[in-house]
């Protein structure tokens, strides 16, 4: 989990979006898709490093954006 922080951190501050968006390929390592708490488990961890879950859609990505910002 540390590792997918830091990447989403490194594509913030590239600041080329403002958002960085992790596609089903990378979140089903961390998170299976047959998990009721999917979604839930996303954003503690997006709560726990510093972002917000911008946007989730099952199956396509989760979009993180950092909590301070609107």
């Amino acid at each position: 989990m540390k590792a997918l922080a830091a990447e989403i951190e490194r594509q913030l501050a590239l600041g080329v979006f403002n958002h960085c968006a992790v596609y089903e390929e990378e979140l089903i390592h961390l998170w299976p898709r047959d998990d009721k708490e999917r979604e839930a488990k996303i954003v503690k961890f997006a709560q726990e490093y510093g972002f917000r879950l911008g946007f989730y859609r099952e199956g396509l990505c989760a979009i993180f954006i950092r909590a301070d910002s609107n």
